[in-house]
């Protein structure tokens, strides 16, 4: 019975530990909501550092800009309206073939892991950028098919942003 005690309150003081940290980030972050959200649906907050809260949200937002590629990959299959056409170029360059996934993305893990979080800010920028920036390629047409998306990578984008500067 007593070892049965000891578990439940270390778990409980585990699981404290955890909250505090993730809402202690969080409260220094554009969007507390958003990241308490994102870092407590993953079991590595609990590891106790800022570090690995900032490899979650890169995690995150490869997992939306991965989601963007595809829908955009999908998009240009289906043969789009005219203007719709060189907004997805732009936006399949920005997500995929240059900057988010190929290189904001792999430069913040590396940054992070390596203890350089001024590079990791950097790719935090550039994914947050690019985002938007796709977000604009579509101000001209009635409908923007990437919304949800591209808000969600600038978000999560600007959240990991605000973390990795609690590491500079």
């Amino acid at each position: 019975m007593k070892n049965l005690v000891f578990l439940i309150t270390f778990l409980a003081i585990v699981l404290q530990t955890k909250a505090n940290l993730v809402e202690t980030t969080c409260k220094n972050t554009p969007n507390y909501q958003l990241c308490v959200k994102t870092l407590m649906s993953d079991k590595r907050s609990g590891r106790g550092d800022i570090t690995t809260l900032a490899l979650i949200m890169v995690d995150a937002i490869k997992s939306k800009a991965n989601q963007a590629a595809i829908t955009i990959s999908k998009l240009r299959r289906l043969n789009p309206p005219a203007a719709w056409k060189d907004a997805l170029k732009n936006c399949a360059f920005s997500y995929k073939k240059q900057v988010i996934l190929t290189a904001s993305m792999p430069e913040a893990i590396e940054a992070l892991t390596k203890g350089d979080p001024k590079f990791a800010e950097d790719g935090m920028i550039g994914s947050s950028g690019d985002a938007q920036e796709c977000e604009d390629y579509f101000k001209d047409t009635k409908y923007t098919p990437l919304s949800k998306l591209n808000i969600a990578v600038h978000e999560l984008s600007d959240v990991g942003r605000a973390i990795v500067r609690n590491l500079l």
